[in-house]
């Protein structure tokens, strides 16, 4: 039997005066942890932050002295569809690795952003989960 997979819970997408909130909420087995970012309005900030939210509630999942950073997110047109690429850093006290990972934009681009963040994560980080 394989490793238990992270799934996402929800994805919350608030605007207000010129910000955005997102929220993300990833569960693991019984665990459910909850990532947050902020920026400004603007599809491109937007699927940054989501993506941001995704990489902080992943952390919460990761054993000492492991650390996911967010480095990039962009919107990219690709065969006549948008897709979000994210590049993130794994690091420990000993070893950094970069991940890159991808995923289509169906119509919302933030859902894209966290699929792409785990499309990236997952190899590396479900041994450490478990």
């Amino acid at each position: 039997m394989g490793a238990a997979r992270l799934r996402v819970n929800r994805l919350t997408i608030e605007r207000e005066a010129g910000r955005v909130r997102v929220d993300v909420e990833l569960a693991h087995d019984d665990r459910m942890m909850l990532g947050r970012a902020e920026t400004g309005e603007g599809v491109r900030g937007t699927v940054q932050a989501a993506a941001a939210a995704t990489v902080s509630a992943l952390n919460q999942f990761l054993p000492q002295p492991w650390h996911l950073r967010f480095d990039e997110a962009v919107l990219q047109s690709i065969a006549q569809r948008d897709a979000v690429i994210v590049q993130l850093r794994l690091r420990s006290e000993e070893v950094e690795e970069r991940l890159v990972g991808s995923a289509v934009s169906d119509r919302i681009p933030e859902e894209a952003a966290v699929r792409a963040v785990l499309n990236a994560a997952e190899r590396r980080t479900t041994p450490l989960l478990n």
